[in-house]
């Protein structure tokens, strides 16, 4: 019996930074053949090869080059439609990832395409798009989350009429990225700066809705411990508004790594004294999140302080992993004090994540049974 052929189509920074992709790519390998057809951030043409075994083609996209970033996402998903679909036609399976990927579920033949859906699907909660979605859901094979709590809300929403085919798979670390002994090429510098100095660890600042100020600064205010900041964008205004409140102690105190492959992050990661993910809960989308970093660094044995979002509270408070605040971050003293809190009870919440930070790893039957079981 041949192998099936599954195609992954999405757009990425990068796929040695996406490792969500990484994880279900490796998983289907050992069963499937596997090509990934990609748009870049860049809008960069080329082929090639993961570092995971993964062959790629990316396209570029004229209208990236014509419209502003951020606009006529429409049109955009179209051409990368339409450059991709030829090359779609020996695959038993495509792979669509995003909201973004929707023409691929759309237009499509039944039972084609899997829809994985990263975050919610936002654009379709007005009454057109409504109508859009309920025919993409009976065209799907399957539509995947990334979590349960993210398939109660578009149940609520009234937005799944056919449950039987929305399933999740949670986004944690696989053994290939905790047991990893790679480290970035600014590892030596890294170690030099922090000088065998206590750090913590503070990834994915992003956007403001991340809480960047907040993160930064409540452990400028309520420790002495440096900070390691990762990740490819880091808003200049706020970092003004830091370096003015903080002044030297900011230069002293922050190292900004840059972007770091995903196998690469346990170099750093492992040996923080903790970390903090935050997200505003003003949207669903992110009151629902639950962050590759977070499942990282509890599965490396790192104590982590979350927001309020419902995902992360369950299993922080459940096995006592650190810190859920009531709040989702956005005040400042109510991170303060769970620092402080963390701390005061450091040890005890270092065991619990040590022996408990490994029951949330990778299964090839999480995304198996997504696919073969329907």
């Amino acid at each position: 019996m041949s192998r099936p052929k599954i195609a992954f189509v999405l757009r990425s920074i990068g796929l040695e930074y996406d490792d969500r992709i990484r994880k279900e790519c490796i998983t289907l390998s050992k069963t499937a053949d596997v090509k990934i057809f990609v748009i870049f951030t860049n809008n960069i043409k080329e082929e090639g090869v993961t570092s995971y075994g993964i062959p790629y083609k990316s396209f570029r996209i004229n209208t990236r080059k014509i419209f502003p970033s951020g606009k006529f996402l429409f049109l955009k998903s179209i051409e990368f439609y339409l450059k991709t679909i030829k090359h779609l036609k020996q695959y038993d399976i495509v792979w669509a990832h995003e909201v973004y990927s929707f023409l691929f579920p759309l237009l499509m033949k039944r039972n084609k395409v899997i829809w994985d859906l990263h975050e919610l699907p936002g654009r379709f909660n007005r009454p057109i798009w409504i109508k859009i979605f309920h025919y993409i859901e009976n065209k799907c094979k399957r539509i995947i989350h990334a979590n349960e709590f993210r398939i109660q809300y578009l149940k609520n929403a009234r937005l799944i009429k056919q449950p039987k085919k929305h399933v999740f798979v949670r986004n944690y670390p696989d053994k290939n990225f905790i047991f990893s002994k790679k480290t970035p090429e600014s590892y030596k510098k890294i170690k030099d700066w922090l000088s065998g100095e206590t750090y913590v660890y503070l990834q994915g600042l992003t956007n403001p809705g991340r809480y960047p100020y907040n993160s930064i600064a409540s452990v400028l205010k309520s420790t002495e411990y440096k900070i390691i900041v990762a990740g490819d964008y880091y808003n200049e205004n706020i970092k003004q508004l830091l370096i003015n409140k903080f002044g030297e102690e900011f230069f002293k105190r922050v190292f900004f790594a840059g972007m770091i492959n995903q196998l690469e992050i346990p170099s750093i990661l492992k040996n923080a004294k903790f970390t903090i993910v935050l997200y505003n809960i003003s949207l669903p989308n992110n009151r629902y999140c639950e962050a590759n970093r977070f499942y990282q660094a509890i599965n490396l044995g790192v104590p982590v302080i979350t927001g309020c979002n419902e995902p992360m509270v369950e299993i922080v408070n459940k096995h006592k992993l650190g810190i859920a605040m009531d709040s989702d971050g956005s005040k400042l003293d109510d991170l303060c004090k769970s620092i402080k809190e963390l701390i005061q009870n450091y040890d005890y919440y270092k065991r619990n994540v040590e022996s408990n930070g490994q029951k949330f790893i990778w299964s090839d039957d999480s995304i198996n049974k997504s696919w073969y079981s329907y």
